[in-house]
């Protein structure tokens, strides 16, 4: 291990370690990051793909439409849905 001192103290030092709550923040940030790509890439793609093609589909218009219709297809089909988690 490697050990430095400040004054009279004697801390352990990792190599690359970061704290508990900064492994945290990230981890959720990056949650957060691969949702909001996630919500445009089904927005764009019901958008440009299935409305033309179904009569019967209408556009998503906003991000939230896009989070409840993939919250849906959650609850319909637990596990076939690639969760951000």
């Amino acid at each position: 291990m490697n050990y430095f001192s400040v004054g009279s103290k004697v801390y352990e030092g990792f190599a690359g370690g970061t704290s508990e709550a900064g492994a945290a923040l990230v981890a959720v940030l990056a949650v957060a990051v691969i949702i909001v790509v996630q919500l445009f890439v089904v927005q764009w793609l019901w958008n440009a793909v299935l409305v033309p093609t179904v009569s019967v589909v209408r556009p998503l218009k906003t991000l939230l439409q896009t989070f409840g219709l993939l919250i849906l297809i959650a609850l319909i089909h637990p596990g076939t849905v690639v969760a951000a988690a």
